[in-house]
């Protein structure tokens, strides 16, 4: 399919190489999901494992740590690719920023077992009074004890826990200062009789997040991670870059979904004649083509000025905003040129339409991207 982006010749050499991983592991388990079978963790193994062997481990982080030290603009190309399968690749290695220079105690408590794949993390910020807004929103606590940290709170919609063997929670630790230096980052590992998971959530496109009770749970010192009071900006930092590839994924589902339909208008005859000869079709091919294009550039821009030390949270922001509405008008057009089969689950089409819904919410929801993120800056000056 025509592209009108000039990447560099190892980029496009990166991404065949994710390409070929995906369809030699991550293209059948797509086939066994789209024939009602339950696809686990371990399932994903051999992907993983041929990335690893491939050097695609640890993305971001430094040849040091054994890390593949891609740039930013590299890991949104790699996420772009990994997200192309309904099953879709699943990079091993990733660190949060508080652990990448861990040393001590918590380097061998958690830093080596998850570079080494023994060890998992979920992330925990979001709560029943809200997640758009974590700074004014947080109600869960920490409190010094001795040697000691004692949490109390819930959180709901948590990803990931099923897997994880630690929960990276976010609390309050000075509830006058909240963002400003009251907000810290813990560790808290799931066999924490403090901690309960509380129930299992089925969402849109089967995923199931869950809902988490911290009652009066216990921790030691070396689970904070980071300094006291910088769990905010540590959480932004997982967030920005999050947000990048929440949109590297929405657009390499929503190029996918293109290509499937503008396949099938090819190949199906309607009223006489093939439906791409259709002028509603060719507009919705059109339409969504542009839209990936305008939207790709923003994530490339975004990820292209990080890489070169700026500040990007509005870059960042506005690169999930457009990824993530794209995926959501591509998908429906896509499901309204294959008709009733597009709305069935033997399509991926059908599957990634609840998926993508969720993403716009996320990580940030889109009208917190436009109003308190993007908005914000303009209206500065």
């Amino acid at each position: 399919m025509y592209e009108p982006i000039t990447r560099p010749e190892e980029t496009n050499d990166l991404r065949a190489l994710v390409r070929r991983i995906c369809d030699d592991h991550q293209m059948p388990l797509e086939e066994r999901i789209l024939r009602g079978e339950q696809v686990s963790w371990e399932d994903h193994r051999p992907g993983r494992e041929a990335a690893k062997e491939a050097g695609l481990w640890g993305l971001r982080l430094p040849e040091s740590l054994g890390g593949a030290d891609l740039s930013v603009y590299d890991l949104v190309n790699c996420f772009e690719e990994a997200a192309r399968p309904l099953a879709q690749l699943r990079f091993a290695g990733g660190l949060p920023a508080a652990l990448v220079s861990a040393e001590g105690e918590q380097y061998e408590r958690y830093t080596r077992p998850i570079l080494e794949d023994r060890m998992r993390w979920a992330f925990a910020q979001t709560e029943p009074s809200g997640g758009g807004d974590p700074g004014g929103a947080l109600r869960t606590t920490a409190v010094r004890d001795g040697s000691n940290w004692v949490i109390s709170g819930s959180k709901v919609f948590i990803s990931g826990v099923d897997a994880a063997d630690i929960v990276l929670v976010v609390a309050l630790t000075d509830p006058d200062k909240r963002q400003r230096g009251g907000i810290s980052l813990f560790a808290v590992e799931k066999d924490n009789p403090g901690l309960t998971i509380a129930r299992e959530i089925e969402v849109l496109g089967g995923l199931r997040v869950h809902e988490l009770f911290l009652d009066d749970c216990r921790v030691e010192e070396s689970a904070l991670l980071g300094a006291a009071g910088g769990g905010f900006a540590e959480a932004q930092k997982l967030l920005s870059t999050a947000r990048m590839t929440v949109a590297a994924t929405a657009l390499g589902i929503a190029d996918r979904a293109l290509e499937m339909m503008i396949s099938y208008a090819r190949t199906r005859s309607v009223f006489g004649g093939p439906l791409s000869e259709k002028q509603a079709v060719q507009g919705f091919i059109v339409d969504s083509w542009t839209e990936i294009h305008q939207a790709r550039l923003a994530l490339y821009n975004a990820a292209g000025r990080t890489d070169a030390g700026h500040d990007t949270r509005v870059e960042a922001g506005m690169a999930k905003l457009l990824g993530t509405e794209t995926v959501g008008r591509v998908l429906d057009r896509a499901i309204q040129v294959h008709g009733a089969a597009g709305t069935s689950l033997d399509s991926p089409l059908a599957h990634w339409y609840g998926l993508q819904r969720l993403s716009r919410i996320y990580e940030g929801p889109s009208e917190v991207q436009k109003y308190r993120v993007i908005a914000r800056k303009l209206l500065e000056h």
